[in-house]
């Protein structure tokens, strides 16, 4: 919870010890109509339901059954909702990558690749200008542990990151899934709040055993002597019929080649 205090003007401030008398000649007042909430929690608890249970589950519900002995009902739960989502969008504005992300799968349902291929592709997201600056990874291994961090984020606004190993090789692969509301326009925390609270279907098609194996060092290097290029592949791009590529490519099936520290990479586009 993130609570923003007015300031106080000059002219309002006072010593504490006189806060401190208003306080106290206060105190009856506000005990009892604490005891009010509580009683009238203690009577709805047993009945009251929310529309779904946020990761405070038990606080929002008894703050709810409170909610009538002082305010109409459903207030707590607007304004609790609403200052989680505006939270939601304040942390992901703040972290670079957080934003790169978002703004990259405007457009994709789907990437899979390695850390250092979407390093590489966030890099191009965010320009010269930020790739510079000391809040952005310089490493695949700091990208996959800034993604973690943001991960429960991202996934309130309706992108998904998931880790694994796989292949003989057991390469490190990052998946990354956007909900239907994150792949036109970028979507307001509000809007899309509850668009991946369920497993997503790319990931049961790209991932079908249910674990998913989360490495501590996803950073794409290759297992093998000499390294292995970096794989990316992208789902279905949302774009109108007959529209070209971004990069000029064929629209139905292409594939890019680039080169990536001194190794080729690859890219399809399906």
């Amino acid at each position: 919870m993130f609570l923003t205090l007015e300031p106080i003007p000059e002219e309002s401030r006072r010593p504490e010890a006189e806060l401190w008398a208003a306080f106290e000649a206060e105190r009856p007042r506000i005990l009892g109509a604490l005891l009010d909430a509580v009683v009238e929690g203690l009577r709805q608890l047993p009945v009251t339901q929310l529309p779904k249970l946020p990761r405070m589950a038990d606080f929002a519900l008894w703050a709810t059954a409170c909610e009538t002995a002082i305010w109409p009902a459903s207030t707590f739960w607007t304004a609790y909702s609403h200052k989680r989502d505006e939270a939601i969008q304040d942390v992901i504005e703040a972290d670079p990558v957080a934003t790169a992300v978002r703004t990259f799968m405007v457009g994709w349902k789907e990437w899979k690749g390695t850390a250092r291929g979407l390093l590489e592709e966030l890099g191009m997201v965010v320009g010269d200008a930020q790739r510079k600056a000391t809040s952005w990874p310089t490493s695949p291994r700091a990208l996959a542990g800034r993604l973690r961090r943001v991960g429960s984020f991202l996934r309130q606004v309706g992108i998904e990151v998931a880790f694994r190993r796989e292949g003989h090789s057991h390469t490190r692969t990052i998946y990354i899934f956007a909900a239907p509301e994150n792949t036109g326009t970028q979507p307001s925390a509000s809007s899309a709040s509850t668009a991946v609270e369920t497993e997503c279907t790319a990931t049961k098609r790209f991932m079908p055993e249910a674990a998913q194996t989360v490495d501590g060092d996803a950073d794409g290097r290759a297992s093998q002597a000499g390294g292995r290029p970096d794989n990316t592949v992208r789902g279905n791009r949302l774009k109108s019929n007959g529209a070209a590529d971004a990069d000029g490519a064929a629209a139905d099936l292409g594939a890019d080649s680039a080169r990536n520290n001194g190794g080729s990479a690859w890219s399809a586009r399906v």
